[in-house]
């Protein structure tokens, strides 16, 4: 059953399982209602995607390459290779391949934001030096359009 789209967003701490099971954020479960797409994401965290939105992904990100050039190949094999569909448990966990993990150096503790139309799975501690780059990138940017 379709659903609207809400904007995904926050910032989540949670932890890893023995079993290498994360839980969604219990606010932004609704999404994620028929499954999650969890995949190799950009800078080394992974993205989770509701089935729509992975299908509207897949088309954005393959659109204007075709399956007959090698970069067209190439993209549908990082996005498709990695991928993995997990159903949420009772508990609103999914399990991360050790693939994954692997790809997103996690090992426990893990920081789950919203990115509007998708998650992110981080490893904490490479999120937080992430996002303090990202801060001090945007006070930069902040000094440099007050003194012009």
């Amino acid at each position: 059953m379709a659903h609207m789209q809400r904007s995904l967003v926050g910032e989540f701490e949670f932890t890893l399982d023995a079993k290498g099971r994360v839980a969604i954020p219990a606010r932004l479960r609704p999404e994620f209602s028929e499954g999650i797409f969890v995949t190799r994401g950009f800078d080394r965290c992974l993205s989770g995607y509701a089935p729509d939105e992975w299908e509207r992904f897949v088309a954005e990100q393959t659109d204007d390459t075709s399956a007959m050039s090698s970069k067209g190949r190439q993209l549908r094999r990082f996005i498709s290779a990695s991928a993995n569909w997990e159903q949420l448990d009772g508990q609103g966990r999914i399990k991360v391949p050790a693939a994954l993990l692997q790809f997103a150096s996690i090992a426990k503790d893990v920081t789950i934001i919203g990115v509007q139309d998708h998650i992110e799975i981080w490893d904490r501690a490479v999120w937080a030096e992430y996002r303090k780059h990202m801060e001090e990138e945007a006070d930069a940017t902040a000094d440099e359009l007050a003194t012009s």
